[in-house]
């Protein structure tokens, strides 16, 4: 008679754990797992400058050390957003009020931008500064609008080498300028202004001599 009574209880506990498998493998489970931030274009082109690594592991942002620098020569410490927005408005007007300073959190180098009206437009440089030697490592150029073949050669590597290598020189011109035989510009290091572009080659070298000298508190 036992026997009859517990053939069903142990039918009932089988039938048990089998409801308790298919709940416990009813589904995969879903994660959700946060995909990296893409950095913005100016970002990753600031970060290439400086030697911080573009990897998905790196948290960019955090690598950066900012500052920005106003009309009265006065120096901040910023955060890394609003850096690069003042980045973007300046890359895009070629005016500004208050510049962007770039470095790392144990770099020696920062990056400076300037901007100058041109020929035909805004005028751009960016500028890679060794903060101890005050070295001038890397230039690039931009403008907006320059002629094809005269001033836009500005962005030609043959131009803008002829920059780096420099040290910057805060009481007089960094950069004196040359053009068909004639000095323009008095200057620490004489440079050749581009063929047939008179203008655009002495409102370049007179924005690096300018702004150059603007950030002089920052490095002191």
């Amino acid at each position: 008679m036992k026997a009859t009574y517990l053939i069903p209880l142990v039918l009932l506990g089988i039938w048990n754990c089998k409801q308790e498998d298919k709940k416990s493998t009813s589904g995969p489970i879903s994660i959700e797992i946060e995909k990296p931030r893409k950095q913005s274009q100016e970002m990753e082109s600031i970060a290439q400058y400086l030697g911080i690594s573009l990897s998905d592991s790196v948290d960019i942002e955090s690598q950066f050390h900012c500052w920005t620098i106003n009309e009265n020569e006065n120096v901040a410490n910023v955060d890394v957003s609003n850096a690069i927005n003042l980045f973007k408005k300046i890359s895009k007007t070629g005016k500004s009020d208050v510049y962007p300073i770039f470095g790392t959190k144990t770099g020696k180098e920062v990056l400076v931008i300037m901007s100058n009206q041109g020929f035909g437009g805004n005028i751009r440089g960016v500028f890679l500064i060794d903060k101890s030697s005050l070295e001038i490592k890397k230039v690039e150029f931009d403008h907006v609008a320059e002629s094809e073949g005269y001033g836009a050669a500005i962005t030609l590597s043959t131009f803008e080498s002829q920059f780096e290598g420099t040290k910057v020189n805060f009481s007089t011109n960094t950069y004196g300028l040359k053009q068909n035989g004639k000095i323009i510009i008095s200057g620490s290091k004489l440079v050749d202004g581009v063929s047939g572009a008179t203008i655009t080659s002495r409102l370049t070298v007179e924005m690096i001599n300018d702004n150059l000298k603007k950030y002089k508190v920052f490095f002191e």
